[in-house]
């Protein structure tokens, strides 16, 4: 496995704190080393909020991202903070407006989630996506960390909305 780091962006009150810490929970039960972390501004909930989280099977030294392996996004309000990059961009294209660039991968994160029965799960819809696109971790690795820290029946929602997740970005990488 190789190093990722991947960053979820968005505004405050969306889970992306929650989506980080759950990342690096499955991390740490698939045997990796594991860093996460989370900048926002003194409003949380509505303002620009950031999540982070580096994956290795060897040490981590320097504890932010560097060199994004994929992004998550699931506000405008991000901006243009994400477009010179050359990685993939999985924005969710139920909020955002259309966003320009190859690396902007739309995926409607908000309306899969609504269908699978869980409206607050877009979050981890895009973690699907997001992981689908950047093999960092395997769906086993995430049904895994969502039945450990989930009820039963959350869990089976949750794991749902990631697989759906990862069903719409092969989708949209086969386009």
């Amino acid at each position: 496995m190789a190093k990722y780091e991947l960053v979820m962006a968005g505004t405050g009150g969306q889970g992306l704190v929650f989506v980080a810490s759950f990342l690096a929970e499955a991390g740490i039960l698939a045997g990796q080393n594991v860093v996460q972390t989370q900048t926002y501004g003194i409003s949380q909930r509505g303002g620009f909020i950031s999540a982070e989280v580096l994956l290795d099977e060897g040490e981590i030294l320097f504890q932010q991202v560097t060199r994004p392996s994929a992004v998550l996004v699931l506000s405008d309000v991000v901006g243009a903070r994400y477009d010179e990059l050359s990685v993939p961009v999985v924005y969710d294209n139920s909020l955002m407006k259309p966003r320009a660039g190859a690396n902007w991968i739309g995926i409607p994160c908000t309306r899969i989630a609504v269908e699978v029965g869980a409206p607050k799960a877009a979050n981890l819809v895009g973690l699907g996506a997001v992981v689908a696109l950047c093999p960092a971790l395997s769906l086993e690795d995430l049904s895994r960390a969502a039945e450990k820290k989930m009820k039963k029946e959350v869990a089976v929602v949750n794991i749902e909305a990631i697989r759906r997740g990862m069903q719409a970005a092969e989708a949209a990488r086969a386009r």
